[in-house]
C-alpha cells in the first residue's frame, strides 16, 4: 500500500515546475523503470515534489523499441495504479526518438506533447549523426517543435555549437541530473553554463532508475535552478 502526503513540501522549488518532461517511468519498455513498483516509486516522489503532470518518454531507436502496444499496455498498468492509490498525477505518454536513418520513415506519426508539437530527439553520444541538420529541419517542416535532449552530455556540443542550436530555433531541454554531476564534471559544467546563458527550454529529469532520486531531489535546489525558474516553459504544458 502507498501513502501520500498531502501536505506540500515547504520552499519545494519543483511545485514551480509543474510538469516532468522527461524520463524513463514506464516499467518494461525500455532501459528504464524494471517494474511496476519501481514506476510508482518514481512517481510518487514527483508527487510529494509538488509536480501535477509527467509526461513519459521512453526510448525509441533501433535497440530500444517497444511497440505502440507494449507502451500502452504500461502506460494502462501505471495508469490504473495511479488512481488505486490515488496518486495526484496526471500521467501521459510521448518518447524520446534518436536519430538515426530508420526515424525518416516515422515522420507523421511521432509521439509528440503540447500545443506546438514538441517532438524530443536526442543525438549520437560521440558524434553527430550524419545529415542531422537536413533531419531536424524536416521535423521543423512537418509541423515539429524540435527539443534536444540532454545537449550538455555530448562531448561535441561545444559552447559555439549549443549557440548554433539555439539561434536557429531548436528547443533545450537539459537534465536535473547532469546538475548532480551524474553523468560527470563536464556534463555538469555545461548544465550550468546553458542555465546560465539563459538557453535552457525545459529542464526533465531523465530519470531511469529509483536509486537516482536522492541525487535529484538535490539538483532540484540547485542555484541555477531556482534562479532560472521562471524562465522555463514546463509549467505551459498543464
Amino acid at each position: 500500500m502507498w501513502f501520500f502526503s498531502r501536505e506540500r513540501p515547504l520552499a519545494n522549488v519543483a511545485v514551480d515546475l509543474v510538469v516532468e518532461v522527461h524520463n524513463h517511468v514506464l516499467p518494461g519498455v525500455d532501459d528504464g523503470a524494471r517494474t511496476l513498483q519501481e514506476s510508482l516509486q518514481m512517481l510518487l516522489f514527483w508527487a510529494e515534489m509538488g509536480y501535477q503532470k509527467v509526461i513519459a518518454t521512453p526510448h525509441q531507436n533501433t535497440h530500444m523499441n517497444a511497440s505502440e502496444e507494449e507502451i500502452e499496455l504500461a502506460y494502462v498498468r501505471v495508469h490504473r495504479q495511479l488512481q488505486e492509490q490515488e496518486i495526484p498525477l496526471v500521467l501521459s505518454v510521448a518518447a524520446e526518438y534518436l536519430v538515426e536513418p530508420e526515424l525518416r520513415n516515422r515522420i507523421g506519426q511521432l509521439r509528440s506533447f503540447g500545443v506546438r508539437n514538441y517532438v524530443l530527439v536526442e543525438l549520437g553520444f560521440w558524434a553527430l549523426p550524419i545529415g542531422w541538420k537536413n533531419f531536424l529541419f524536416e521535423l521543423q517542416c512537418s509541423g515539429y517543435t524540435v527539443v534536444i535532449a540532454h545537449p550538455e552530455r555530448y562531448p561535441y556540443a561545444d559552447s559555439s555549437l549549443l549557440k548554433e542550436w539555439y539561434e536557429q530555433g531548436l528547443l533545450l531541454q537539459i537534465n536535473l541530473l547532469s546538475l548532480a554531476r551524474l553523468y560527470g564534471k563536464q556534463a555538469q559544467q555545461k548544465a550550468e553554463y546553458l542555465l546560465e546563458k539563459g538557453w535552457v527550454h525545459f529542464i526533465g529529469s531523465d530519470l531511469h532508475r529509483s536509486e537516482q532520486i536522492e541525487p535529484l531531489r538535490r539538483a532540484l535546489v540547485h542555484r541555477l535552478v531556482r534562479k532560472r525558474m521562471s524562465t522555463f516553459l514546463n509549467p505551459t504544458l498543464l
